[in-house]
């Protein structure tokens, strides 16, 4: 999916406000991941893709920590 934005503001130095145009919401990112200049007014085409892969991987560490706390629990 692409989505256009609009950065509307920098605060603190630290923290980009990104509107997102023709939808509701707003997207906040650290500075120190954008590669170019950035300032407010700068129009950003964004894409948002799914990550099945890491998903996956997320979902194996999370029942791997659970399973691990069910025999911590048992031996009590």
């Amino acid at each position: 999916m692409k989505i256009y934005g609009v950065i509307d503001r920098i605060e603190d130095g630290k923290i980009v406000v990104i509107n997102i145009v023709d939808r509701k919401g707003s997207i906040y990112l650290p500075v120190e991941i954008f590669d170019f200049k950035i300032y407010e007014g700068l129009w950003l085409n964004i894409e948002i893709l799914p990550d099945e892969e890491k998903t996956k991987q997320a979902k194996l560490r999370i029942q791997e920590l659970q399973e691990k706390l069910l025999k911590r629990s048992k031996k009590k």
